[in-house]
C-alpha cells in the first residue's frame, strides 16, 4: 500500500472525494482485495476518533448517560485532540503506514479502556459503598457475660466469622422466640444481602419496617444499603430521600450518602 493509498482513504472516510474519484474508488474497493482489507482496518480505526461514534442522544439508559458524562470531560477531550492532531502530523511523514497505525490503535485503545475502566469502577463504587456505610462493627450484640453460649450469640459469631449461612439458620431459628427481633432481623438481612440473596433481605426489611418494633425505622438505611450493593441506585436514593426527611435512623449517613450518589 502507498502513501497516496492512505490519502486516499482518509478522503473517502472524511467525505472529501469528489463523485467521480468515489466511484472509482467504490469499484477498486469490491475489486482489490488487499485494498478492501486496508480501508476496513482504517475504517474501524477512523471510527474510534470520529466525534460521531461518541454521540449517544438517542439512548436513554442511566449507564449509557453516566459513560457519556465520562467521554466530554474535557481532559479526555483533550487526549483525543492530541490523539488526533499527532496522527494528522504522521500522515505527510514516509513512514506513515506503521506510525498512523500505531497511533489509531493507541487512540482506540484508550477509549476502549476507558470504557471499560468506567463500567468497572461503577460497580466497585457501589459495593465500596456499602462496604463503607453498612459498620458491622456497630451492630448490637448478642453476647452476655453471664450466658456466653446463648444460640444468638453462637449466630452472631458465625457472623462476624462470614458463615452467613450456618447463622441464617441460627437466626431464623430464634427470631420468634426472643425480644431481640429487631436486631435478629437486621443480622438476618444482611447476611441475606452478603450472600447476594436480594429479593429475601429485602422481604427481611420490608417485615422490619412494617413492624411495630422499636427497631422498625432502622429498616430503611439497611434496605437502602441493599439497593446500593443489588446496584439499584435509584430505588436506594428513594429510601435515604425519606430517612433524611423524616429525620430517622441514620438521617446524617443517609444525607452523606446521597451526596455520594449524586
Amino acid at each position: 500500500m502507498t502513501m497516496e493509498d492512505d490519502i486516499l482513504i482518509d478522503n473517502y472516510l472524511k467525505g472529501l472525494l469528489p463523485k467521480g474519484e468515489e466511484q472509482s474508488f467504490l469499484e477498486r474497493l469490491a475489486s482489490d482485495t488487499d485494498f478492501n482489507e486496508k480501508f476496513n482496518l482504517e475504517k474501524q480505526l477512523f471510527d474510534a476518533l470520529d466525534e460521531n461514534s461518541w454521540s449517544f442522544s438517542e439512548l436513554d439508559n442511566s449507564d449509557v448517560k453516566e459513560y457519556k458524562k465520562l467521554l466530554e470531560d474535557d481532559d479526555l477531550q483533550n487526549l483525543k485532540k492530541t490523539l488526533t492532531q499527532v496522527n494528522s502530523e504522521f500522515n505527510s511523514e514516509p513512514q506513515i503506514d506503521n506510525r498512523r497505525l500505531f497511533y489509531y490503535l493507541a487512540a482506540a485503545s484508550i477509549i476502549i479502556f476507558l470504557g471499560f475502566q468506567f463500567f468497572f469502577n461503577q460497580n466497585v463504587s457501589n459495593q465500596d459503598l456499602y462496604n463503607d456505610y453498612v459498620a458491622l462493627n456497630d451492630l448490637p450484640s448478642f453476647v452476655s457475660r453471664s450466658d456466653d453460649k446463648d444460640e444468638l450469640a453462637k449466630a452472631q459469631s458465625l457472623f462476624e466469622n462470614k458463615k452467613y449461612k450456618e447463622a441464617l439458620v441460627v437466626f431464623k431459628s430464634q427470631l420468634n422466640s426472643t425480644e431481640s427481633k429487631g436486631s435478629v432481623l437486621i443480622y438476618k438481612g444482611i447476611a441475606q444481602t452478603e450472600l447476594g440473596n436480594y429479593n429475601e433481605a429485602e422481604k427481611t426489611f420490608n417485615i422490619l419496617i412494617n413492624s411495630d418494633l422499636l427497631d422498625a425505622e432502622k429498616g430503611y438505611w439497611y434496605k437502602a444499603l441493599l439497593f446500593i450493593k443489588a446496584n439499584r441506585v435509584e430505588d436506594a436514593k428513594q429510601i435515604l430521600d425519606k430517612i433524611v426527611s423524616n429525620g430517622w435512623f441514620k438521617s446524617d449517613k443517609a444525607e452523606e450518602l446521597l451526596k455520594e450518589l449524586n
